[in-house]
């Protein structure tokens, strides 16, 4: 059977009916070849593929080292592929949703101290155009939870110093409007007051973080910068540039911020999203009862 003849009509099928993207056109290629190369390097036949037979699968792509997540993104692409063998070719294989994945482990995102946070926002140096830069970015990271991709994005009207708010383009173009706090306003402030124009060369392209080419700082550019600053302070290992997102959400709960709010502000599509923080929030809070009670 020419299964991979097979594959080229689901690609098409799915980038002229379903309208995919080339990025995930391409994700379900190379997750479907995997099947493939399976079932040929056993000699299945897959029209007579059995329970067992897909499992074996499943396991020989965690042997490989796969994680749960892209074992189930796998298992997704082949089983959207065998039902478009039914559909259109006759081919029954439908016992594909009977097998067992493996089961994500519980995400639990960095988080620093407060210590830890104010330790790495007092490492720019802010008497240079590149520290206040570098010190508006992260107090605003801090102060809001946005994305890093969310924070360079910013338009400088997008800013409102006055009212201390700022408005956030999210994923699927959803808006909205978070606010932050006086120590933010304050670097921000400074910044575009004393900082910004020093890095815009020919145009201003309106965006809020500029580099030293006067483009728009990288994500790339705002990591390289970031590791920096955790290297001199040791945390070179916890540092990440969604650390602060992650630090807000998690230090917002254990202030007693309602996670419907938060969910709000971190815009977050799914509550359960903004669930995770809670896993964290209750860890701390049973360190606390360990190190104070006198019982614990």
């Amino acid at each position: 059977m020419e299964l991979y003849k097979f594959l080229d009509e689901f690609i098409d099928y799915l980038m002229s009916e379903r309208g995919y993207s080339y990025h995930t056109l391409d994700g379900y290629k190379r997750d479907v070849n995997k099947f493939i190369m399976f079932i040929e390097m056993n000699n299945y036949d897959i029209e007579n593929l059995d329970v067992n037979e897909l499992q074996k699968f499943v396991n020989y792509l965690s042997n490989l080292g796969f994680s749960a997540s892209s074992i189930e993104r796998c298992i997704a692409a082949v089983r959207s592929f065998l039902k478009f063998l039914y559909i259109y070719h006759n081919i029954n294989t439908s016992i594909s949703e009977l097998i067992e994945l493996p089961r994500k482990k519980q995400f639990m995102p960095d988080v620093m101290t407060v210590e830890e946070i104010e330790l790495l926002l007092n490492q720019p140096d802010i008497t240079t155009e590149k520290g206040l830069r570098d010190r508006a970015i992260m107090e605003l990271l801090y102060a809001t939870g946005m994305r890093v991709s969310e924070a360079l994005s910013l338009k400088v009207y997008d800013v409102n110093l006055d009212d201390r708010i700022v408005r956030i383009s999210g994923k699927g173009n959803k808006e909205r409007i978070v606010p932050f706090h006086e120590t933010a306003r304050e670097f921000l402030y400074k910044y575009l007051t004393n900082a910004r124009s020093k890095f815009i060369k020919n145009r201003d392209n309106g965006y809020l973080f500029l580099n030293s080419k006067g483009n728009r700082l990288s994500r790339i550019g705002f990591w390289k910068i970031l590791k920096e600053y955790a290297i001199t302070i040791g945390l070179e290992n916890k540092v990440h540039p969604h650390v602060f997102r992650h630090s807000f959400a998690t230090h917002m709960l254990m202030n007693g911020c309602d996670l419907r709010i938060l969910q709000e502000i971190l815009g977050h599509s799914s509550i359960s999203t903004t669930q995770r923080y809670t896993y964290i929030s209750i860890a701390h809070l049973k360190e606390i009862h360990k190190k104070y009670h006198p019982r614990a």
